[in-house]
């Protein structure tokens, strides 16, 4: 059985610059979305660097990223709440209408004529809004959480959609691990979440360590 909160434990000590302060391009990309008074095109620009920097605008024209980063500043706009504490359903609520959103202005696959797959796009969109609450899915992170969830007898509940079925799983590993986030010295290193955020990133990656001389 893997021992969680060893693993947890052993990459936040390996790398403690990286835990020093948040991670670059993420208070720009916040603040985006928060500071409602601020230039709404500078605020798409930041927004919009933050989204490239993670390559999931590369399928979309200029124009189409531009009205993707307009939908989800005017999601953020009609947020009723600041937070989502961490509840699954809320999440899987708020995920479902910034998606819906972002279909309204993203062209169908010109093959199938079916919508595009943007649940990567959408999470890390929604984060930036929910910025203490909600796990990044990508294909490095998803892997790795399904390993671990192999490994550890962990499965989400039956029937559910792709982002549904990831953060089940994802929020079982990280309140296994949360005691040890907890002890840990974070020092300017805001948003808890990332932590597992960033460990399943980087195992999931495909390659392998160099082993330094």
């Amino acid at each position: 059985m893997l021992d969680l909160k060893f693993l947890a434990e052993q990459f936040i000590q390996s790398r403690p610059q990286s835990f020093g302060s948040n991670f670059p391009g993420d208070d720009p990309a916040i603040q985006a979305i928060s500071v409602t008074s601020g230039n709404r095109t500078d605020r798409e620009k930041s927004l919009l660097a933050w989204l490239h920097g993670y390559k999931v605008l590369r399928s979309f024209k200029p124009e189409i990223s531009q009205r993707i980063a307009a939908q989800i500043i005017t999601f953020a706009a009609s947020r009723e709440q600041m937070t989502l504490n961490q509840n699954k359903d809320l999440i899987v609520r708020e995920f479902g209408r910034l998606e819906e959103l972002i279909h309204q202005v993203v062209p169908l696959n010109q093959k199938s004529r079916k919508p595009r797959e943007i649940t990567s796009l959408t999470s890390k969109a929604l984060w930036c809004c929910y910025p203490g609450d909600i796990p990044i899915l990508d294909d490095y992170a998803e892997r790795a959480l399904q390993v671990i969830s192999r490994i550890c007898n962990l499965a989400p509940a039956p029937d559910q959609p792709r982002f549904a079925a990831f953060i089940d799983v994802w929020f079982q590993v990280y309140q296994e691990i949360t005691p040890v986030i907890d002890q840990s010295c974070l020092n300017g290193f805001t948003y808890k979440i990332r932590v597992l955020d960033w460990l399943l990133w980087y195992l999931g990656k495909p390659s392998f360590d160099i082993r330094k001389s």
